[in-house]
């Protein structure tokens, strides 16, 4: 980049000096004619006069000769003054107007690049283009970053850094955009969360007593926050505090609505249990019923878009509001969907009052004001509730 912005520099001072010389070889090759011609005129014009006195007898030789010599140095001074002006003055300022104009040229140049806006537009045409990789990504976030000193870009380049799986790198960031946060702001407990998974998978995947200073700091704004009842299960479960992590957990099942993470704590608490020796008379499992479900398609037919999301839920038979409900993105669609008795609509019916129910999975536009207007695209009917098994649908419109 330095080495193509030296040539750059080095071919505009040449055009420039070119330029300049070129005007300047043409005024010195053609001098201005016109003014000598009318100096010349004068000067005859007016010795013609004063031979026209001296034969008229108004005037003696000797003072016409004295006419006739200011008449020639009169000339040369004008002449004199010509050559000087035209030779010196101009040559200076011909000189004096290429450094301004040179220094104009590059300077703009030089302010255009280091204001950015290179950077900015070089990263909009590789956008359009889709020419963006990570690293060009990672870079123009950096750039961002340092030049607006911003909360959203010091936060964006925290998730890049995550993405990339640069845990240090992210939580510094993340600290930095913590910085500038207001304290009352509306997102600052979102940040947080973020925040913390990258002080834990910064630490290897363990808890610290730093992470745990966070998750404490979430909880008391926002008891109910999942992730951070998650993490502070783990640092229970890291301290031997195996009733404090079933606890933790349970929870954070109870607020999740993401059934890969509900599979993921299950089996973290049956594994608490297991070490802690806790049984269920002792803490009652808070998921007692439950379905799990595997969606299947053919992928010839059937091509998720990326405002699809799918309503799957469980009815009973000859009723039609369900008795539990997920809400699932195309993305989420490679793990088994869990349906429990945390998610019924009403608060008296649940899966855990039914033995069979129908399956129906929905799909629907995330725009959509109602989401249960979408297309029935798979049912399955008369499926046990409770069974150690994963029922599988296949979808199709």
């Amino acid at each position: 980049m330095m080495i193509a912005y030296f040539v750059m520099t080095v071919m505009i001072v040449l055009s420039l000096v070119y330029l300049f010389g070129s005007i300047t070889h043409h005024l010195d090759k053609h001098p201005n004619n016109k003014d000598k011609q009318s100096v010349s005129a004068f000067s005859k014009v007016r010795r013609k006069e004063i031979a026209e006195e001296e034969e008229a007898g108004r005037l003696t030789a000797s003072e016409s000769s004295q006419l006739l010599l200011d008449v020639d140095s009169e000339a040369n001074s004008i002449d004199g003054r010509q050559k000087r002006f035209f030779h010196n003055d101009i040559f200076f300022a011909r000189w004096i107007m290429l450094s301004v104009v040179a220094v104009a040229v590059l300077g703009s140049v030089s302010l255009y690049q280091w204001i950015g806006y290179a950077k900015e537009v070089a990263f909009t045409q590789d956008l359009q283009t889709q020419k963006l990789t990570p690293q060009k990504v990672s870079d123009f976030l950096k750039y961002r970053s340092a030049r607006y000193d911003r909360v959203e870009d010091w936060y964006y380049l925290a998730t890049d850094y995550v993405s990339a799986e640069k845990y240090q790198e992210a939580v510094l960031a993340f600290e930095t955009a913590l910085e500038k946060l207001p304290r009352n702001a509306e997102n600052r407990v979102n940040l947080l969360v973020e925040y913390a998974q990258a002080l834990f998978y910064a630490n290897g995947g363990q808890s610290s007593e730093k992470m745990l200073k966070v998750v404490d700091a979430i909880l008391q704004v926002a008891p109910t926050q999942a992730t951070a009842l998650d993490l502070k299960g783990v640092a229970d479960f890291a301290q031997q505090n195996y009733l404090g992590a079933v606890l933790a957990w349970q929870e954070a099942i109870r607020y999740s609505v993401h059934s890969t993470e509900r599979l993921a704590l299950l089996s973290a608490i049956t594994k608490a249990r297991e070490l802690g020796q806790i049984d269920y008379q002792q803490i009652a499992p808070i998921i007692t019923d439950q379905l799990a479900v595997k969606i299947e398609w053919d992928a010839r037919e059937l091509t998720w878009q990326k405002d699809d999301v799918l309503l799957v839920y469980a009815v009973v038979k000859g009723q039609k509001m369900p008795i539990a409900i997920q809400r699932v993105f195309p993305e989420d669609l490679g793990q088994p969907i869990l349906l429990t008795n945390l998610d019924s609509l009403m608060p008296t019916v649940t899966l855990a009052e039914v033995d069979k129910v129908d399956l129906v999975v929905k799909l629907a536009n995330i725009n959509d004001n109602d989401l249960t207007k979408g297309r029935i695209i798979g049912t399955k009917h008369g499926l046990l509730t409770n069974r150690k098994e994963i029922f599988v649908i296949k979808v199709a419109l």
